[in-house]
Formats: C-alpha cells, sequence, structure tokens
C-alpha cells in the first residue's frame, strides 16, 4: 500500500518500533542520569548550579547562560508587549497601514530604550537604515555582496569584551542581547532588501515600512523569522477583532507553552546536561549509552528552549493578526537532513530556499543544485559565527544533504525502481531505505553534537562511536537508528493522511 511515497507496515511491527525506540530513549537517559552523580559532592566555583525549588529539594543547572538570558529578557518584554498589542489594536480600527507602523516603531524604540539604553537602541535603529540607504539602488549580487560583509562586521562586533562593547560600556547580557537582535534584524533587511527589488513587491519599498518589519517587537529579539512579504501581507489583510474564540486559543497556546518552559525547568533539577559539558573527563569517562543520553538531551533541551521561545513568539504574531512560523517539530521523530532543516526553524529555512537556494538552482545540472545547498550551509556558517564546531556542524549537513539527495536520485532512477518491483515488496523497500538512513542519521546527530556542544564533546562522540566502540555497541546503535527511522517514517505518513482528511 502506497501513500505519498511511504509504505506502510502491519501495526505490530510499527508498535515494535515504536517501543523499542521509546526504550532506547529511556535507557539511554537513564544512564546519563545516573552519571550526574559526580556533582553530588562538586565545588560549584563557576556559578554552574542554582538553589532548587524547594518542593524538589535538589540544585538546578543553570550553566546555559543562554536560556537564562532569554527567560530574563522574556520576563521584561511581557508588559510591553500586551501595551504594544493593546494599542496596535485601536491604531488598527482608527487608522491606516502607515501609522500602524510608526507604532511598531516607536513601541520597539521604547523597549530598547529601556531596556538596552540610548546608544544601543541608536545601534538597533541605525543598522536597517544604513542597509537601507546603501542597498536601495543595488542590483542583487551588489546587495548580497553588501550584507555578506556586514555579516563579517556583526562577527567582530560579537568579539565579548571588545572595542565596541567597550564603547557601548554594557555588560555581557546586553551585549549578548544586542547582537543577538543585529544578527536578526540583518536577515529582515535582506528579506526586505530581496523582496523589493522583485517587480512584485516595489510598490511595498517605503523605509517606513522595512523599519516596522525589522524592529516587530514580538520577534524583535528571538525570532522566528517572518518573510518580508508575508509581513506585508499580513499588516495588507483587512483588520480582524479580538473574538472570544482568537483570546481562548492565545490562552491556550501560552498555557501550553507555560507547561513547557517549567517541564524543562524541572528537568534541570535532575538532569545536568548543560553543566557537564565542562567537564571533557566525565564525559570521556561515560559509557556508550549514558554518552548516548547525553546526546540525546543535548538535543532535547536545545529542542524545549526553541519550542518555548519560537512557540510564544508565534502566538503574539497570531494575536497580533501576523503569520508566524509554527514551532518545530520534535527531533525524536525526524530522521531525514531535508526534513530536520525544514521542520526546525521554519522562518530560516524558507529564507534560505527563497533567496538563496532557488536563485542559484536555476542553473542547468546537477552542479547549480549542489552549488546551491553549498552557498546555502555557507551562509548559515557566517550567520551563526565563525567558529571551527560551526564549520564542522555546516560540512557536515551539506555531506548529509548531499548523500540524500543522490540517495533520492538513485532511487527515483527506473533502473533501481526495476530492481525494487523486482525483488523487493513495498514494506521491504521501506525496510531497506531505513536501513540506508540509519548510519546518515547518526551522522546527522553528531554534526549537532559539535554544533550544540563544540569541537570537543563532538570529537568525544566520534571518538566513541568509531575508534573506541565495540561492533556490539555500534550494531546497537544503528539497530536503535533504524527504529528511529521506522518511527519517523509512521509519523510522517500519518501526517499526510491527516491532512488529506
Amino acid at each position: 500500500m502506497k501513500n505519498n511515497g511511504l509504505t506502510t507496515i502491519g501495526h505490530y511491527e510499527s508498535y515494535f518500533y515504536f517501543f523499542a525506540w521509546s526504550g532506547a530513549i529511556i535507557y539511554s537517559v537513564y544512564q546519563f542520569y545516573s552519571a550526574n552523580n559526580y556533582f553530588n559532592e562538586y565545588y560549584d566555583a563557576y556559578g554552574d548550579f542554582a538553589s532548587g525549588w524547594t518542593w524538589v529539594g535538589k540544585k538546578r543547572d543553570i550553566a546555559d547562560k543562554e536560556w537564562l538570558v532569554w527567560l530574563t529578557l522574556v520576563n521584561k518584554l511581557i508588559p510591553y508587549v500586551f501595551i504594544h498589542h493593546f494599542v496596535s489594536q485601536i491604531v488598527k480600527v482608527n487608522s491606516n497601514n502607515m501609522i500602524l507602523c510608526y507604532w511598531y516603531i516607536l513601541s520597539s524604540i521604547i523597549f530598547l530604550y529601556y531596556y538596552l539604553g540610548t546608544m544601543s537602541m541608536l545601534c538597533v535603529v541605525l543598522q536597517p537604515s544604513f542597509l537601507h540607504v546603501v542597498t536601495f539602488m543595488c542590483s542583487k549580487n551588489a546587495a548580497w555582496a553588501v550584507h555578506i560583509l556586514y555579516l563579517f562586521v556583526i562577527y567582530i562586533l560579537k568579539i565579548p569584551n571588545g572595542t565596541f562593547q567597550s564603547w557601548l560600556g554594557i555588560n555581557d547580557e546586553k551585549h549578548y542581547v544586542l547582537t543577538l537582535v543585529m544578527c536578526w534584524i540583518h536577515l529582515r533587511s535582506i528579506s526586505h532588501n530581496m523582496d523589493s527589488i522583485d517587480d512584485q513587491f516595489s510598490s511595498s519599498n517605503n523605509f517606513i515600512q522595512k523599519l516596522a518589519y525589522c524592529l516587530y517587537l514580538p520577534t524583535l529579539f528571538l525570532g522566528p523569522l517572518i518573510l518580508y512579504h508575508e509581513f506585508v501581507e499580513s499588516i495588507n489583510q483587512p483588520h480582524h477583532y479580538w473574538n472570544c474564540q482568537r483570546l481562548l486559543t492565545f490562552i491556550l497556546n501560552l498555557v501550553r507553552y507555560t507547561f513547557w518552559l517549567y517541564f524543562t525547568e524541572l528537568l534541570l533539577h535532575f538532569i545536568y546536561v548543560n553543566a557537564i559539558q565542562y567537564h571533557f573527563q566525565v564525559i570521556q569517562n561515560l559509557n556508550s549509552w549514558a554518552l548516548y543520553g547525553l546526546g540525546y538531551c543535548m538535543g532535547q533541551f536545545f529542542l524545549n528552549k526553541y519550542v518555548v521561545i519560537y512557540g510564544t513568539c508565534s502566538s503574539l504574531c497570531y494575536l497580533d493578526n501576523v503569520k508566524a512560523p509554527p514551532q518545530p517539530k520534535c527531533i525524536a521523530r525526524i530522521h531525514l537532513y531535508s526534513d530536520m532543516w525544514k521542520h526546525f526553524d521554519r522562518g530560516l529555512y524558507k529564507f534560505l530556499i527563497r533567496y538563496i537556494y532557488v536563485p542559484i538552482r536555476k542553473s542547468n545540472g546537477y552542479f547549480g543544485k549542489l552549488f546551491a545547498s553549498f552557498s546555502c550551509f555557507t551562509f548559515v556558517f557566517i550567520w551563526h559565527g565563525i567558529q571551527i564546531n560551526i564549520l564542522i556542524w555546516t560540512l557536515l549537513n551539506f555531506i548529509g544533504i548531499v548523500i540524500e539527495n543522490i540517495g533520492v536520485s538513485i532511487g527515483k532512477s527506473t533502473q533501481y525502481l526495476k530492481i525494487q518491483n523486482m525483488y523487493l515488496s513495498s514494506k521491504n523497500t521501506r525496510r531497506l531505505h531505513c536501513v540506508l538512513a540509519s548510519p546518515l542519521l547518526a551522522l546527522s546527530a553528531v554534526s549537532n553534537f559539535y554544533f550544540l556542544g563544540g569541537q570537543e564533546i563532538g570529537n568525544i562522540f566520534i571518538e566513541n562511536i568509531l575508534y573506541h566502540g565495540s561492533w556490539k555497541s555500534l550494531s546497537a546503535l544503528l539497530f536503535f537508528l533504524y527504529c528511529c527511522c521506522q518511527v519517523s517514517v509512521d509519523v510522517k505518513s500519518w501526517e499526510i493522511r491527516h491532512i488529506r482528511r
């Protein structure tokens, strides 16, 4: 039985894969949790832990400073965002879109002044203004050259305790937030620039609308990325008054993401996934199962962060009738590189496809497609930060995407389909595809460990899997990754059936 290329298998076999994969996750996380005993008598010289919730009776892992900064920022942002929305509703009822854009700009400037100070606020406002002036009359190629050069400028401004931070006189937290805002604004400036060069959006090419887009408060600091043409379409649509259904949906979503926030915080009382990343010797001494548990927890914590932040910000956009990308999909149910990029940060994915991949892909032949993918990952490398671990992460992802595309091309070839139809049933074809995808899933996981934990931790995983791991542990790893591939195919098949209904 075929379903958009996804073949169903027997219910009992599907249940087996689901419970095997779930059991492997639970067992590996338990093994990693047992290794956390190292921190029971640990002298916390670097402030990696804080007093936990009283009713839990355990200390809490606060070693991920980014997470703490995000939560602090969101707490300060909440009252301003609700004022932003309240006034926006009044403006939409009584005025035109231009007045609304002025309000979007003003509300963000007020918060930037309150949170970052005068000079930092001016840096944020002047960035899109400068890029607008420089690239307004440029061709796409010239505009791209300017934007890439500016990314290198941002990289220099990111240097901790550097000239830029000293000149502004701000602490590390505000310096991090400021450079984070500048990175997001740069993506929005590119989106505006590229869309405005196209004839379709030439009428939308005005500075006030661009500034409102770049400074839109609900997505200013933490995303997700909304493309310029989507923002324009959202603010130009007829005004919809808040009703009970809209408010109820917003409140339920807010409760949902608040639950995941506190659930994540609860887990950090038991699973010290962030603190252990500073102790390489402890990680090196973990057994294979505990190391796999660490890898899974790193990915899951990273996912939870973005589910909470992107989900909350998207809900705020929904309240403002602005269409924003949804939250990421769970990493435990995705096995393909292409799907991971497509469904984790959907705004960034659409940005890469629209402004880099498709324009370059227009050149004929396989080389055009290959170069388009390479260009996308090169941009991701520069935007995320020019560091060795980021380079390894993007390089491994590029290799994985290339291998996946080669596999897809072979799978669509007439010769392969002839052999497949001759010797394999549809179920065995699916099993074969999952077997072939398992090593690629392992490569995907390892590449993410370089991104999440840094070069040293990524190297530890490579050494454990390829050099120090026995054939039994490697076989067990590939088997459970095979189960993950089967679960992923089942979930994807279920989603397709659900969409069709």
